[in-house]
């Protein structure tokens, strides 16, 4: 008697479990589908859609070029600078939409889009102090 209540109790426990993760999962798609709409997608959710997204569209790709890594790499060149992150994403928003690997390399792309940044900043009379500056230790 007792085996049966346990796996009676087992089947609810288990339906119940898998039913309010699934409502969860649901509710988080929802969630994305609104903020996509209404403008206000964070990074975060932004990233979780270009994932959801991936299988249904065929993409699979073997190299990301992303800003946060990017902008990690940057700041090993350069002094932090308030205006480093919207400068470095706008250097990654034209490379990814020009670039054309040849052997897929990331580190070129980065550095592409590093090289945009000091550009953008240049023309925007934004000074970028690098850390390696050896005309400063030479004098």
């Amino acid at each position: 008697m007792f085996d049966v209540i346990r796996r009676r109790t087992a089947a609810v426990t288990s339906w119940t479990r898998r039913h309010r993760y699934r409502c969860g999962a649901k509710f988080s798609r929802w969630t994305r589908a609104w903020h996509y709409a209404a403008g206000r997608l964070s990074t975060d959710e932004a990233q979780r859609l270009m994932l959801d997204c991936r299988y249904p569209a065929g993409w699979h790709p073997l190299l990301v070029l992303t800003v946060e890594d990017t902008l990690q790499q940057a700041r090993q060149e350069i002094a932090d600078h308030p205006d480093l992150p919207r400068l470095v994403a706008d250097g990654c928003a034209r490379v990814g939409d020009k670039w054309e690997p040849y052997f897929g390399e990331l580190l070129e792309a980065r550095c592409w889009a590093i090289n945009l940044a000091k550009n953008y900043a240049v023309d925007e009379d934004i000074t970028f102090v690098p850390l390696n500056d050896e005309h400063d230790s030479n004098t």
